[in-house]
């Protein structure tokens, strides 16, 4: 049994539930590629199919649901941010989506079991034990075979500085400490990602030059990023890693 002592149930600020959303289509250029990274990343590597049946854990403002269903996928969205819910739902009405109030490490009941799951920068919130009983309950939930995309920051990279600047610049919710506890690097993520159960298929990182570009070229930065992926560089800001449920 995980100790209280290490078992977050939220962040220490409030964060907008609109954020996600807001910082795809109305932030800053990087700011909006590094979102839209994100649904590159995921058309790329693992794309839902036609009636798939998939999980959004930590869906926020519901933009990768969203994403998701657009695929045909039927999607179970859960997150424990309820204004984040409440906007979500109201932004973006679905039949194909269940937006679905929740703690991401709790376990959750599916209609069947999953085809795949979606995890994007939630387990860097959450202390390692917690994080990995996270991905226990998605393994589980997972058909023989599904797969798991999941992204968290690369603390072997820029993105240290990164945070840095943007928790000292007040232009976005305080990372380091009040949202980030759990710093991994690519063998970390390897790592728990073979405790919990999985065989690691695909290990990179994205948002490396490509979002610094963007203000200049959109298409370049796109190119960038496609290039990155591909390589599956340990350079980028972000680590991206695809696995199998074994």
């Amino acid at each position: 049994m995980m100790e209280n002592a290490h078992r977050r149930t939220g962040d220490t600020v409030a964060i907008d539930g609109a954020y996600q959303h807001h910082a795809l289509h109305h932030g800053p250029a990087v700011q909006r590629f590094w979102h839209h990274s994100k649904l590159m990343a995921i058309s790329r590597l693992l794309p839902p199919g036609e009636g798939d049946l998939v999980l959004d854990i930590g869906s926020g403002s519901g933009v990768i649901s969203n994403h998701l269903a657009a695929s045909g996928a039927s999607v179970l969205a859960i997150d424990g941010n309820e204004s984040a819910i409440a906007f979500a739902r109201k932004q973006y009405p679905s039949e194909r989506i269940e937006f679905r109030l929740g703690l991401v490490d709790e376990y959750f009941q599916a209609e069947r079991p999953l085809d795949k799951a979606y995890c994007l920068e939630l387990i860097e919130h959450i202390h390692y034990p917690q994080g990995l009983q996270l991905l226990g309950h998605i393994r589980d939930a997972l058909r023989p075979g599904g797969a798991l995309f999941l992204t968290t920051p690369n603390y072997r990279s820029a993105w240290p500085v990164i945070e840095w600047v943007m928790d000292h610049s007040g232009r976005a919710p305080q990372l380091a400490g009040d949202q980030h506890v759990e710093f991994f690097n690519p063998g970390k993520l390897g790592e728990i990602m073979i405790e919990a159960g999985f065989e690691v298929q695909y290990l990179g990182t994205k948002c490396g030059l490509a979002p610094w570009v963007a203000p200049l070229s959109w298409g370049l930065a796109e190119k960038l990023q496609i290039r990155e992926l591909k390589s599956r560089s340990r350079l980028g800001s972000v680590l991206v890693c695809v696995g199998k449920a074994r």
